[in-house]
């Protein structure tokens, strides 16, 4: 459970999700949303990209949710987080889906994690998801295992600012039965998939970046702060989530 470790009394404070596509962010996201809600803390909603998972979609039922702002672009009509509005509402803690996306042309930052600071900025706490292979530095090395070249990045900074870091993640095996059951993508997108970017050679290094980015950014911390006493394996905490055995999380405190 996370939610006993994000000290909403301080602010300008953000939590992070990363893992590889398809680990279930956007859900531990959720609830932890709901966990906070039963604290008593002010969250809402920013933006949660369901992607037609029902599952994912009624954990957002029990959550004020900030209306998303409608924009026009080449005939299709997109709806993307209203950053004005959640300023206004101005919560403790925002729940923002998808930290690297792209916003629709005439917003107020081009970027959502420029929409992120911005909260960060005004108070807001934030609790986001980041797929791991969308961090600027891991650019070269994903495509070069991939053969994709990820369009959306978000720079290291960022990721450095974050108060708490959580590796979610589920093994290969188990990510490539949740595409084939339909809980990723529809079924005709996840054989495509499948066959391309969501290879198990590929799952399996993108899992091993995920923990080796966490790690390093630990073992820099602790650096900057004096500690030099103890390796980075030695302050390693693995959680066992009650949901499965191979659904386990690296929990980092900040």
């Amino acid at each position: 459970m996370l939610a006993h470790l994000i000290e909403i009394s301080l602010k300008n404070r953000m939590l992070v999700l990363v893992g590889p596509p398809g680990v279930g962010k956007t859900f531990e996201m959720l609830q932890e949303g709901h966990r906070l809600k039963r604290q008593g803390v002010d969250v809402v909603v920013g933006v949660v990209e369901t992607h037609g998972r029902a599952e994912t979609a009624a954990l957002v039922d029990g959550l004020e949710a900030v209306p998303r702002r409608a924009v026009a672009y080449h005939g299709v009509t997109l709806e993307e987080m209203d950053t004005d509005a959640v300023l206004r509402r101005k919560p403790t803690v925002a729940l923002v889906d998808e930290l690297a996306h792209t916003n629709a042309p005439g917003g107020r930052f081009p970027k959502r994690y420029q929409d992120v600071e911005e909260l960060l900025r005004a108070g807001v706490n934030v609790i986001t998801t980041l797929n791991v292979q969308h961090l600027e530095s891991l650019y070269d090395v994903v495509e070069r295992f991939t053969g994709v070249k990820v369009k959306e990045r978000v720079p290291d900074y960022l990721l450095g600012q974050a108060h708490q870091i959580v590796n979610v993640d589920v093994s290969a095996e188990d990510l490539v039965d949740r595409l084939r059951a339909g809980k990723v993508y529809p079924p005709d997108r996840a054989e495509r998939a499948l066959a391309h970017f969501f290879t198990d050679a590929n799952l399996s290094r993108l899992r091993e970046l995920a923990l080796e980015e966490i790690a390093a950014r630990i073992d820099r911390r602790r650096e900057q702060q004096g500690d030099t006493a103890a390796s980075g394996s030695d302050r390693v905490m693995v959680c066992l989530s009650s949901r499965g055995p191979n659904h386990h999380r690296l929990l980092r405190r900040g």
